[in-house]
């Protein structure tokens, strides 16, 4: 029998293959309906199981659990237009949270930040401050995200016992540094051209 936490895990990564093949544009520009049946296809094939696995679960062995940060990007993929209330400024968050912590938690220096998500009350605590600090400058997903990423570890949504897995993972921190270089090019450009 599947545990909670392997649900929960699937579950995350079969939302990433789905927000991501309604992103293939030709499937982004088909009907509603056919957008549903697509989707319901989709999950149908991603549970036969081949070799003792469904391709879900090969996937999630290959990507691991995908951060509560991710998902809440993936799921704002399914609104039409997209909110930007404040999407710029969670993916500039993520990419100073990934150059802290990754480097440093492979042993670049003899502080390692990713202990502080075992439990830290100042970790949980400043997390709480950057959340209401966002909260108030308006930017909406960096305070959903963390509030989302300290509930689900509060009551253990996936197997890992660390907040740090919960806010960010190194698919998102990936995504978030090529879409800064690439708004980057794109912002220098414009100015040259201007």
């Amino acid at each position: 029998m599947m545990h909670f936490t392997d649900l929960a895990g699937l579950a995350g990564v079969v939302l990433a293959i789905v927000a991501l093949a309604l992103r293939v544009p030709v499937f982004a520009r088909l009907q509603l309906k056919l957008k549903i049946g697509l989707v319901v296809g989709l999950l149908i094939a991603l549970a036969i199981p081949f070799g003792g696995l469904s391709s879900v679960e090969f996937m999630r062995g290959i990507t691991g659990d995908l951060s509560i940060t991710t998902l809440v990007l993936l799921a704002i993929t399914f609104k039409v237009p997209s909110p930007s209330s404040g999407r710029g400024a969670l993916l500039v968050f993520i990419t100073f949270a990934a150059i802290a912590l990754y480097p440093l938690a492979l042993g670049i220096s003899t502080f390692d930040p990713y202990r502080l998500g075992f439990g830290n009350l100042w970790f949980i605590a400043g997390l709480l401050l950057v959340a209401l600090a966002a909260w108030f400058r308006q930017y909406a997903l960096i305070a959903l995200s963390i509030s989302l990423a300290v509930l689900a570890w509060s009551v253990g949504w996936y197997e890992s016992n660390n907040l740090w897995n919960y806010l960010i993972d190194p698919w998102l921190a990936v995504f978030a540094l090529v879409a800064l270089v690439k708004k980057s090019i794109s912002f220098a450009s414009r100015s040259k051209s201007a």
